[in-house]
């Protein structure tokens, strides 16, 4: 068994009850040198933090990259299979080329997860914050809009502002953020609320420091760490989302690429030997949901400090 437990030394930590050096920062969260728990899980974390960067780059790299136009259709070329010359993923029954829209595909279906998430991590944090800091009733109302949407279905939810907004990614990304902010609000109102009671943030309004300096230079910082993991597993849930709501019609416009498109354009062809069309996107998506989970994963042991995991 493998203790699961990360290891945590932080350089110059102020003890109990004392503000450290850096005040911004005086449990030392941001500066400390984390280790992941054996070398298993240290090869795991960098080898799909790797991972995800070379999917990054070759997404932004996409248009230079990608040797054909990934729009462009071909009947006398219809079909090919993998390993064609010109066309080394083959290409769909319209003639188009197989790599070149994996390629752009990556570039709209990334670009999506990682906006939708950018915007609902601040989202959900701003509030998660003002519920914790706030008067009771901004408290309350945040905290039961949280609740109260968790219980939906928010595919279904995320499906019906789809329907109602109109396919775009501008309409696919809000959708996503809509649905998606509850789960960080909640954790960092837990936080931002446990923070304030800290002696180190005693100690900072002892010092006369105002209620925004000790918000923005203390509590949010510190409440970073859980926050930072969740972000990342909002990465993988925005991608996979982005990937159904386009699946269902209801996502990015047919005449984009992404992986979703390219799953529901190959869908009819699943038995007709053209196996690759699906394989491939799909195989996509589950290698980019695994190694967001792996990063994230890493990032929730990172984020175990003083005995706790978050």
């Amino acid at each position: 068994m493998h203790n699961t437990a990360a290891v945590v030394s932080v350089p110059g930590d102020a003890g109990p009850g004392e503000v450290g050096p850096g005040s911004a920062d005086p449990r030392g969260l941001l500066t400390a040198r984390i280790r992941l728990p054996g070398a298993r899980g240290r090869t795991a974390f960098w080898t799909a933090l790797a991972l995800l960067a070379l999917m990054g780059a070759a997404a932004l790299l996409a248009p230079w990259l990608a040797g054909h136009d990934p729009t462009a259709t071909d009947t006398g070329a219809a079909s090919l299979p993998p390993g064609t010359s010109g066309h080394p993923l083959g290409t769909d029954p319209l003639g188009r080329d197989t790599a070149s829209r994996m390629l752009h595909g990556a570039r709209n279906s990334l670009a999506v997860g990682l906006a939708a998430a950018v915007i609902t991590v601040a989202a959900g944090t701003v509030l998660g914050a003002l519920a914790a800091v706030g008067p009771r009733w901004i408290d309350a109302v945040i905290t039961r809009t949280a609740e109260a949407l968790l219980a939906l279905p928010m595919i279904l939810v995320a499906l019906a502002f789809a329907a109602v907004a109109g396919a775009s990614i501008t309409t696919v990304v809000t959708a996503i953020a809509a649905t998606a902010w509850m789960p960080v609000a909640l954790v960092a109102r837990a936080e931002v609320s446990a923070l304030r009671e800290r002696p180190f943030v005693r100690a900072a309004y002892g010092l006369g420091f105002s209620r925004t300096r000790v918000f923005l230079r203390h509590l949010v910082p510190n409440a970073m760490p859980p926050i930072t993991a969740i972000a990342a597993f909002e990465v993988g849930h925005a991608i996979l989302t982005e990937s159904t709501l386009s699946f269902l019609g209801a996502g990015i416009p047919p005449n984009t690429p992404s992986w979703g498109n390219l799953l529901t354009d190959a869908r009819s062809h699943l038995l007709t030997g053209q196996w690759y069309t699906v394989a491939l996107p799909a195989a996509a998506i589950v290698v980019v949901i695994i190694a967001v989970n792996v990063v994230a994963t890493g990032l929730d042991r990172r984020a175990a400090v003083e005995g706790r995991t978050w």
